[in-house]
């Protein structure tokens, strides 16, 4: 989770957000190294590694062995090195001299970008946003919560609060006189609730004219929360403190011992590149403001996001900082040297370094045991505290022919349709295949390859964007690239033309996570006798 804290670190546009989400990852930073002053060695043992064998590498650069495309062949490469410069930035992001550069910097562009009201504008040259000013305000608000007071911003936040405070008294003004024209007064919307949250955490004596804007507010909020979102119902609960919204929260989760505790249900809504990262983040905040004491689903629910991480390359600054958030907040401890695992293979402990038993694979080769009974002990012994994950990966010789179905969060079926399906298959018949790909969470950068028989001809010849998913055929396969695979039943169809009689195999199908080739599905390989 802290490699996250160089992309939003190092800000590649003078928008606004962007620079907040700078001060907000540098500030976090300079706040680590005071509490733990030896995570700096580790950071600059990871860019001493081998070019080989480099922790700092993008998921989509490591294991190439595991994956059944290489980069090159995929639509990725930019995105992989654009991941690697990002983490090749760790080791000077926690240069002290230059963490002071950024925060200046972005203090600087974050100054001029804020207007004499006190608003934000996006980039230079706009009008002030109260949207804009309100996901900055929401940031410095948390950073301050995390850390010491921020005494750099103090001036910057407590103009937009006058800016905001006008514009939430204006609303209010303007719905109360709707009110007396028989509009029946409705919560008014998100970026509303998002301000009264702001209050409440920055905790600040309001003017009166605002404070009562507010409980006009308050009031009309309490009546909406049964038809709410999590992410909504969240937020209200820190507002009102009221802690039965924080078990209505729980009760809406489920709980898989790999996954962890989240939401599965259609009020928690996708957001920030179709994720629901913000809408755990409040649940967490939530939970942890109000019922401090229950870690256990605390424990969970950061689970869960560290499993989406794992199979997720999280591409939006807000994705990043609010991840950040629902783990460091009150907790920065948890970044603290955790003793590696101990890996053995029949009781002999393998030999790897720190940085490979976190973040790399260790290939070991081992002679076959055939016969009833053979095989090997494989055993990893973990003393850390928190979560972790690994996975074991065998790779051996089979006659295609013997491949069974295989599944390990993603499963993709196979099947070829015709129009008779009574009929035996003839040259010039015109065929359909069906993939139905089912996914167990939400996957960035699935990969698919479905390898066909000699005899079939695809109709469409021409690589491209279909649905969701780039097509690219090949000689003796069609590869299928989704940047983003939704939890789900996912079906792609495929036209081919019969050019040739004989007896032929497909060959395998398989779906994979290319940010983490430990989620695979494979369907076996199928005979077509053609007249």
């Amino acid at each position: 989770m802290i490699q996250a804290l160089p992309s939003v670190g190092h800000p590649y546009d003078n928008c606004a957000v962007c620079q907040a989400a700078s001060y907000y990852a540098n500030s976090i930073g300079r706040h680590i190294i005071a509490q733990n002053p030896n995570a700096k060695g580790v950071f600059e043992a990871w860019s001493r590694e081998s070019e080989t064998d480099n922790s700092l590498h993008s998921s989509l650069q490591k294991n190439q062995e595991l994956k059944d495309l290489l980069l090159s062949e995929t639509p990725w490469v930019m995105d992989a090195n654009r991941e690697q410069e990002q983490k090749e930035h760790l080791a000077d992001f926690f240069d002290e001299n230059l963490m002071n550069q950024r925060l200046a910097s972005a203090l600087e562009r974050m100054n001029t970008l804020q207007r004499s009201d006190g608003s934000w504008s996006w980039w230079p040259g706009m009008p002030g946003s109260m949207y804009m000013t309100v996901e900055i305000s929401e940031m410095l608000v948390r950073l301050n919560e995390m850390t010491t007071q921020q005494t750099d911003t103090k001036r910057m936040l407590d103009r937009a609060f006058g800016f905001m405070g006008d514009e939430i008294v204006t609303m209010v003004n303007q719905m109360k006189k709707a009110e007396k024209k028989g509009w029946p007064a409705t919560f008014p919307s998100h970026m509303a609730l998002q301000w009264l949250y702001i209050c409440t955490l920055d905790g600040r004596q309001l003017p009166a004219k605002v404070q009562q804007a507010n409980d006009y507010l308050i009031k009309l909020l309490k009546k909406e929360t049964r038809n709410q979102s999590i992410y909504d119902k969240a937020m209200s609960a820190i507002v009102l403190g009221n802690k039965t919204y924080v078990k209505s929260l729980k009760e809406y989760t489920v709980y898989r011992e790999d996954m962890g505790r989240y939401y599965d249900t259609h009020r928690a809504l996708y957001s920030w590149r179709n994720f629901r990262i913000p809408t755990q983040v409040a649940a967490i905040e939530a939970i942890k403001r109000l019922t401090p004491e229950d870690t256990q689903t605390i424990s969970e629910m950061q689970r869960w996001l560290l499993q989406e991480k794992r199979t997720q390359a999280w591409d939006t600054p807000i994705n990043s900082v609010d991840a950040i958030y629902a783990f460091l907040n009150g907790n920065s401890q948890s970044l603290s040297a955790q003793p590696k695992s101990i890996l053995k293979v029949d009781g002999q402990e393998i030999e790897t370094s720190q940085a490979t038993a976190g973040l790399g694979y260790v290939k070991t080769v081992l002679p076959s045991l055939g016969g009833a009974g053979g095989g090997h002990t494989f055993t990893a012994e973990k003393t850390s505290t928190g979560t972790s994950w690994g996975a074991v990966y065998m790779q051996f010789m089979q006659p295609t022919s013997d491949i069974a179905v295989q599944q390990s969060g993603i499963s993709v079926k196979r099947e070829i349709l015709k129009a008779d399906a009574n009929s035996a298959l003839k040259v010039g018949d015109r065929i359909k295949v069906r993939l139905t790909i089912e996914a167990d969470r939400d996957y960035d950068f699935v990969q698919v390859t479905d390898k066909r028989a000699a005899c079939m001809e695809p109709v469409n010849q021409l690589s491209g964007y279909h649905w969701g998913y780039y097509c690219a055929p090949k000689d003796c396969a069609t590869n299928y690239f989704f940047d983003l695979l939704p939890k789900g039943r996912h079906v792609i169809e495929t036209e081919f033309y019969i050019d040739r009689a004989g007896t032929y195999e497909t060959g395998t199908c398989t779906a994979s996570c290319a940010y983490s080739p430990e989620f695979r599905g494979s369907a076996p390989s199928i005979i077509l006798e053609v007249k």
